[in-house]
């Protein structure tokens, strides 16, 4: 969900270079940097086609149960796959998936729409929140609020209800050439015109699927398109919640404000696209996915100490969470060395 509490750029603007010296940085070999940093296109495409033909043979099992008890499991199942969508979106937002820009740009526009997020919008506010990560009033992508609403988060943000809404909210304003606050914000004047021409891309796709519906006599295409993100999205949602949830805000070192957790291959590799080494991501974000773990490797001995499974993730997050509830300037204390 976006981070409405902020304060607009011009009153907190500062240089990029100026704001990239603030954060802590691990010790590391430049050389190895430099090798980690290489972006390939083989590791890339292996993954690429695991998660799509993961998507496809999920879809086509929906398609093929529809109207019968079967098409539960088949769809409950391709709704979890397409809320991963999220993950992609984010990994080749960053150009840092392929060494071929352009297919990092195509699958990028495919994964935004699949996960309800327009693309250049979210490029601009991605950049930002990479910038300030989980700076209170100043980060637009803070999904645990302080202090936390629990009803929201457990449940409202657990089925992606808000989030779904307030992104068809803003394409719908967007595609009329109407800006929303953080629009005004983020995205550059010069930006603007692809953000507004894909919203209404965006727009007439979905109005042309409701006909498409309405014409054939099923919501056949609507299970497709619009429903997955709600009925499918809880896993993701905590997954993604794991990231910074329950941990310190307003810090300049991503040690205290953002978690590593193990997740397995299935999960962490095919579906989440590495992003459980999150910390490694937000200190050297040009590093790309299939490099993460050498990465997680090299610096370990800098980092906390990751959770060891998803479970034990939400063991430590949940109950930090519901005491961020009561109490905004609480957060879990990561033990680290300092230097």
């Amino acid at each position: 969900m976006p981070n409405y509490n902020y304060k607009p750029i011009e009153h907190q603007h500062e240089n990029m270079e100026s704001l990239e010296k603030k954060w802590w940085k691990p010790r590391i070999d430049p050389k190895l940097l430099k090798e980690l940093s290489k972006r390939r296109d083989g590791p890339a495409w292996i993954n690429t086609f695991a998660y799509f033909l993961t998507l496809f043979v999920t879809g086509y099992l929906s398609y093929l149960s529809w109207g019968t008890w079967w098409a539960l499991p088949a769809f409950f199942a391709y709704s979890i796959v397409s809320a991963f969508a999220a993950a992609r979106w984010h990994e080749y937002g960053h150009r840092s998936v392929f060494r071929t820009r352009w297919l990092n740009d195509f699958f990028y526009e495919i994964s935004s729409f699949i996960c309800y997020f327009e693309p250049v919008s979210w490029r601009w506010s991605h950049t930002h929140h990479h910038s300030r990560t989980i700076h209170l009033n100043v980060d637009y992508e803070i999904q645990v609020a302080r202090p936390a609403d629990l009803w929201n988060l457990f449940f409202r943000d657990a089925l992606a209800i808000d989030r779904v809404w307030a992104e068809f909210k803003t394409t719908f304003w967007h595609s009329l050439g109407i800006m929303t606050p953080i629009a005004k914000d983020c995205v550059p004047e010069s930006e603007r015109w692809k953000m507004i021409w894909n919203c209404r891309l965006y727009m007439a796709i979905k109005i042309g699927i409701i006909f498409w519906a309405y014409q054939i006599g099923s919501f056949l295409p609507c299970m497709f398109v619009f429903t997955p993100l709600i009925y499918g999205a809880t896993l993701f949602q905590f997954t993604a919640m794991l990231q910074h949830g329950g941990l310190k805000a307003d810090s300049w070192d991503h040690r205290e404000s953002t978690r590593t957790v193990y997740l397995n291959p299935i999960l962490g590799w095919c579906m989440y696209m590495n992003m459980q080494y999150h910390i490694e991501h937000h200190l050297f974000p040009q590093v790309p996915f299939h490099n993460l773990p050498k990465l997680h490797e090299a610096i370990k001995d800098q980092l906390p100490a990751p959770n060891y499974s998803f479970i034990d993730g939400l063991l430590e997050m949940i109950p930090a969470i519901i005491k961020q509830s009561k109490d905004p300037s609480y957060f879990i204390p990561k033990q680290f060395p300092v230097k």
